[in-house]
């Protein structure tokens, strides 16, 4: 990971210290993260660069300390900007200085239902918070199922400076996620959400049989849940089922060193023991 992105992860987390039990990293800067927990194994591949923070929240917070989250951004130097037709308007907070123009902050928050508003507008924002907005993606509550951690003071560059604990997706959600809106995603980002989820099963390596299993426990009595996975596993069948497919052909052309078939093989590894499903009027994991 360069240092930039480091410095950049650290002054936002900093900023909204008294906020980091609301929020998720999602996104490539949870697959950056991967690799500095304790289950994870080290590497020799070279991490995806990451400009989009993603801080996805589980709906709306209160305001914490002195300030919201708003005036503690603008305080540590980051300057919002609005874009879209929404309403509310989607935001994104990027640096002053033009140093770092490329590294933004963006949030998330779920969305349900039908994705329509009560007049039939796209159902895209909501206020997290005073002047706060985030926007709505499907799929997203997976992420808070069974949420891991990471302490800043496991990156080497920034140890020495005060802890900060982040919360990020388990592993197996985020795979999940990813591949369940891999089909309404732009191909450039689809494509890095493929190396993403690469990068994070290379991390477990060891360890993909356990991430498998744990779907048991992670969908148990949620019959939404279940039937997105069966989704999930057809879908990851027919984009990584060989070196071939699409996932490991667009991936390894945006990652250093690294071949369709290494891909292929890890995905592959980690299908073979997901657990087997029935689709039904009760769906069972087994």
């Amino acid at each position: 990971m360069r240092s930039e992105e480091l410095e950049f992860l650290y002054r936002v987390l900093s900023a909204v210290k008294s906020y980091l039990d609301d929020f998720l990293i999602v996104g490539g800067f949870a697959s950056l993260l991967y690799q500095f927990h304790d289950r994870a194994k080290s590497t020799a591949l070279s991490p995806l660069i990451t400009y989009d923070l993603d801080i996805a929240t589980s709906g709306e917070i209160p305001v914490r300390g002195d300030a919201p989250v708003h005036e503690l951004l603008l305080d540590a130097g980051l300057q919002e900007e609005l874009g879209g037709a929404s309403n509310p308007p989607l935001a994104k907070y990027s640096l002053k200085d033009g140093t770092r123009s490329l590294y933004h902050v963006e949030f998330l928050t779920l969305l349900s239902g039908s994705g329509n508003t009560r007049n039939g507008a796209p159902d895209v924002a909501q206020l997290i918070q005073s002047k706060l907005s985030a926007q709505k993606l499907r799929y997203l509550d997976l992420l808070f199922q069974n949420t891991w951690s990471v302490a800043t003071a496991m990156i080497p560059s920034l140890q020495g400076r005060p802890n900060l604990v982040v919360q990020i997706p388990h592993p197996s959600m985020f795979t999940m996620q990813k591949i369940l809106v891999s089909g309404k995603r732009k191909p450039r980002n689809r494509v890095k959400d493929f190396a993403y989820l690469y990068l994070t099963l290379t991390f477990f390596r060891g360890d993909l049989k356990s991430l498998a299993d744990e779907y048991r426990t992670l969908l148990k009595d949620n019959r939404l849940w279940q039937k997105w996975y069966l989704d999930y596993v057809k879908l990851l069948k027919e984009l990584f089922g060989s070196p071939n497919s699409v996932g490991p052909v667009e991936a390894s052309r945006i990652l250093d060193r690294v071949t369709p078939q290494m891909i292929s093989a890890v995905v592959t590894r980690f299908v073979d023991n997901l657990p087997e499903v029935s689709r039904s009027d009760t769906i069972s994991i087994s």
